[in-house]
């Protein structure tokens, strides 16, 4: 497939019911779980953004966001919620999905929205890499079994944990992140800046509050009330295939994950990092590297 990718709109049905079969293809849904066109068209006519990554003239991916309210401290004016982005599998390692969100930043800086959040499997390797490292984004909300039981190849029959990804679109951290990131560069904002800094792995003396067993992928004991100015907590390999022939091992890593991330954001940590298949939690407040 060409890597030539290309982000429009997307207004008419035709288009919407495109991104109708991209949820049942990306992520096998049953029919109730996928959102119709014809709600987003509706949304569409209040102010929603839904955007489409093409190669040619297929639809490779998609993105839908709708104007939000502040919901925590620190967030002022309106926003973005991005409630999904979806690429075909086969199209994935273009740069699509980097593409769609650095077009949402650009749409939602034009009309004065200054921040856009989403939710994301806080196990998911690739979605926390992308988010953090490629974007800029930050975590400091954890909920627990979000969206219920959705079925479909991403979570199964498994609670879906989710965190909250916040992006400053003219944050410091953001504006480096466009401009290092190829993928940015029709769309950055005046003030972006070169940077192509990367955050350090952990070292061997790293605070861990999660680690990662490696010969079996397990997770070992959680601990909890650590304090230190940067704490590390792991990740699964490949959680998608533990879902797929090991959810008893799959919901134990989500339990882990879940009783240090609740504990870390009670305590005021953020994350601001992924690396080597690890988050770093920092004191919110601290200066960005």
């Amino acid at each position: 497939m060409s890597a030539d990718v290309e982000i429009h709109p997307l207004v008419t049905m035709e288009a919407l019911k495109g991104c109708e079969r991209l949820q049942l293809e990306v992520w096998r849904y049953a029919d109730r779980e996928v959102v119709p066109a014809a709600q987003m068209r509706a949304a569409l006519h209040a102010g929603a953004l839904i955007a489409g990554a093409f190669v040619g003239r297929e639809l490779i991916g998609f993105l839908y966001g709708f104007p939000a309210l502040p919901h925590e401290p620190g967030l002022v004016g309106p926003g973005m919620h991005s409630h999904m982005m979806a690429v075909l599998p086969e199209a994935r390692g273009l740069g699509a999905g980097r593409r769609l969100k650095w077009y949402q930043r650009r749409w939602c800086a034009e009309r004065g929205l200054g921040w856009v959040a989403w939710t994301f499997d806080p196990l998911q390797a690739g979605n926390a890499r992308l988010n953090l490292h490629h974007l800029g984004a930050v975590v400091h909300e954890y909920h627990v079994d979000f969206y219920g039981v959705l079925g479909g190849v991403l979570s199964g029959e498994l609670p879906t944990d989710r965190f909250v990804a916040l992006w400053r679109l003219e944050a410091p951290r953001t504006r480096a992140a466009a401009g290092r990131d190829p993928a940015a560069a029709a769309y950055r904002l005046d003030g972006d800046v070169l940077d192509v800094a990367a955050t350090a792995a952990p070292a061997d003396d790293a605070v861990w509050a999660l680690r990662r067993d490696d010969p079996s992928d397990d997770p070992l004991a959680p601990e909890v009330g650590l304090e230190a100015s940067a704490v590390w907590t792991a990740v699964p390999r490949d959680i998608a295939a533990l879902r797929r022939v090991a959810a008893e091992r799959a919901l134990a890593w989500s339990e882990a994950l879940r009783a240090v991330s609740l504990d870390l954001i009670a305590r005021g940590y953020e994350v601001d990092a992924f690396v080597a298949g690890a988050y770093r939690w920092r004191p919110r407040g601290r200066p960005t590297e």
